[in-house]
């Protein structure tokens, strides 16, 4: 474990992404409860360290070299899986205001599992609680309720449904200054992707802002938000 946790510092640094002794603990403990689960529920096809470090926790952490994202921004991830990229940036900003949503029960089972035993970890003169709220609902479901409506300043997907399809649930959770950022690999269809969906974004009070590009990770990140380019600021 020591080694993992000294190789994952030097990675992360390497990249720009310092971590403190508490924080290497929580991703060793992440990996190892997400090997862990996976033996026994399909939360990733990626079982390798290096793997995991890079596919995992570096690009779910990647978006932050583009986006300006504060301390106290309330943050929900779409579909997040295994926690990725919501846990990894809560891990990273433990300030963040988190809600993750996911259909799948027995991935909800491990997302609450792995959130108690984070805040097991002891820092300082105490404990660190890890206060993440996590919904078992399907995303539809969640943009109709009224505590969701219009309540994150960012929105995460990454693999999920393309923008055409997601935008009906993602628009709506935004705030009005709110910005949605979807992972996306490469570049290769996304501008036929963005294409695709502009009917669809407006339909839902939609825009595209902008594509940023990450050719370290191969990997883009499409940020729209709510109203037209003419009204942002």
């Amino acid at each position: 474990m020591a080694r993992f946790e000294q190789n994952l510092k030097e990675t992360f640094n390497h990249y720009g992404f310092p971590l403190t002794e508490h924080q290497a603990a929580q991703f060793n403990l992440f990996r190892t409860e997400l090997l862990r689960w996976n033996e026994h529920i399909n939360l990733t096809t990626i079982t390798d360290d290096d793997g995991i470090v890079h596919k995992h926790f570096l690009d779910s952490l990647s978006v932050l070299e583009h986006i300006s994202l504060k301390s106290d921004d309330s943050v929900v991830d779409i579909g997040t899986g295994a926690g990725f990229p919501g846990i990894v940036l809560k891990i990273y900003m433990p300030e963040l205001r988190l809600t993750l949503v996911e259909s799948s029960k027995k991935k909800v089972s491990f997302l609450k599992y792995l959130v108690t035993e984070l805040s097991r970890y002891h820092i300082g003169n105490g404990y660190q609680r890890v206060d993440v709220e996590i919904f078992a609902e399907r995303a539809e479901v969640c943009a109709q309720q009224q505590k969701h409506i219009a309540a994150y300043d960012w929105v995460f997907t990454r693999y999920v449904a393309a923008i055409q399809k997601s935008a009906a649930y993602c628009v709506p959770l935004l705030k009005p200054a709110g910005k949605w950022v979807a992972y996306k690999s490469g570049d290769e269809t996304i501008e036929t992707e963005i294409n695709n969906s502009s009917v669809c974004l407006k339909a839902h009070g939609g825009t595209v802002e902008t594509v940023l590009k990450n050719p370290k990770f191969d990997r883009s990140y499409v940020v729209m938000h709510r109203g037209n380019p003419q009204s942002s600021s």
